[in-house]
This record gives structure tokens, sequence and C-alpha cells, in this order.
């Protein structure tokens, strides 16, 4: 089994998750009994594959480059790409 991080993306064998919308969650990867691989919590689950905690989002503010009435610095609030990279991901075995 491998996975791997790319960005807000999780890989597991060649399957694409993306987690940006899961920021601050648990996410939980299974082997449902076809062999798919899924995020989504079933009863028919063969294997749970890995688990993981989504880091929060991280806002910025940031100047627009206009001003307001006051001539004042007109700010907006930017939401930083998601990375995987420092996250901890927990692997259970495989039972065959």
């Amino acid at each position: 089994m491998i996975i791997t991080k790319k960005g807000a993306k999780l890989v597991v064998d060649g399957v694409e998750f993306d987690l940006s919308e899961y920021g601050g969650k648990k996410v939980t990867i299974f082997r449902d009994a076809d062999g798919s691989l899924t995020m989504e919590s079933k009863p028919v689950h063969q294997v749970t594959i890995c688990e993981l905690v989504v880091p929060k989002a991280v806002i910025i503010s940031k100047e627009t480059g206009e001003t307001d009435k006051e001539e004042l610095p007109v700010m907006e609030d930017v939401i930083m790409p998601m990375n995987l990279g420092k996250t901890i991901i927990k692997k259970f075995e495989e039972v065959v």
C-alpha cells in the first residue's frame, strides 16, 4: 500500500482524495468489499487503510491595493493553499 501526500491531496495506491474541504477534521480511508477505496463510513468496509487529522485552513489578511474613503488600505482574507506535508498519517495493517 503506497500512501503519499500532494498538496491538499492524499494519494492511496494511485487514488486521489482531495482533503481541502476537511480542515480540522479526522479523515479515514477504507477499502470496500469490492476493493475500491473510499472516505465514506459504511458498514460494508473490509479494511481500514489509514487515518489522519487534516490541518485547519490558514487565513491571512492581505492588502488589495485599494484604499477606503478614509485612505486606509482595504484588506481581504485569503485562504492559504493546504499542505499535508507535516501531517501524520496513521497506517493500519491490511489483513488478507
